[in-house]
């Protein structure tokens, strides 16, 4: 069997470089003869939740710059002409997610032994129950766009929020501006569990944040479907019945144009 010349390098959290403490949390593998780069991230980020036990937007933080380093990848995989160009992509990254120097290896079936060395370097210790209950992740272009923009403050994320009159606390993904101060909340819909319920909670905190300017700003609540499984007929449910309480609603489907007027409008 032919093995072919490859790279792979270790994504790495590093939440205090001074302290040279990291946590595997994924892993690339370069092939120069194919320019071809795949990529396999922890979904449940159980090394960082064991070696430096974060609070939940800790939690978040880390998992939208992981997914913002996939989408890099992914997308500008045509820039890595050869290992040098990967190698120098490698050393320019500084942020806590980064990648360790890339290490020779030599492989005859990319997505096999990418599966192999992952389950050696990085495993997820989690039972399937903790898998499907870990943190959703943001569509790939909306975490790219948005990892961008946070280092230029033109996004942050406020984590929970108070919501006028109510004075109860409410969950949103990142917050931006565009001539209204929008509040966006992920919501997972592939399921079907307590659906009226969630659509009821959503609307209630919509129409209280749009009727109660803050600082003479309107407010607005975005509900971004976060689930590529999610049926038609359910986003399209959400649509309908959240517009009435002022709500905007994101199908997943459109996620990519979201994230380009995103890019475009926020400041």
């Amino acid at each position: 069997m032919s093995h072919t010349r490859s790279f792979y390098s270790i994504i790495q959290y590093v939440p205090d470089a001074g302290r040279a403490e990291a946590a595997n949390v994924g892993l690339v593998l370069f092939v120069p003869s194919e320019r071809r780069i795949e990529v396999r991230t922890s979904p449940t980020l159980n090394r960082v939740r064991r070696f430096f036990a974060p609070g939940k937007f800790q939690l978040q933080r880390v998992q939208l710059a992981l997914a913002a380093l996939k989408n890099r990848l992914v997308l500008g995989k045509d820039e890595f002409a050869d290992e040098q160009a990967f190698a120098q992509f490698v050393a320019a990254r500084a942020d806590v997610v980064r990648l360790t120097a890339p290490r020779l290896a030599l492989i005859s079936n990319p997505l096999n032994d990418l599966n192999e060395l992952y389950s050696e370097l990085v495993g997820d210790l989690e039972s399937a129950r903790q898998l499907a209950d870990a943190m959703e992740i943001l569509p790939p272009r909306i975490a790219e766009v948005l990892g961008r923009l946070e280092a230029d403050h033109k996004v942050w994320r406020p984590g929970a929020i108070e919501i006028p009159k109510s004075r109860r606390k409410f969950d949103v993904s990142f917050a931006y501006r565009n001539g209204t101060l929008s509040y966006v909340r992920t919501e997972s819909l592939a399921g079907h569990a307590k659906l009226d319920s969630r659509l009821e909670k959503l609307g209630f905190n919509g129409q209280l944040l749009y009727e109660h300017p803050t600082e003479g700003q309107r407010q607005m609540l975005v509900v971004l479907s976060s689930d590529p499984a999610a049926s038609r007929e359910v986003e399209d449910r959400f649509a309908s019945t959240l517009t009435e309480f002022h709500v905007r609603f994101v199908p997943y489907r459109l996620a990519d144009e979201f994230a380009t007027e995103i890019e475009q409008s926020a400041h």
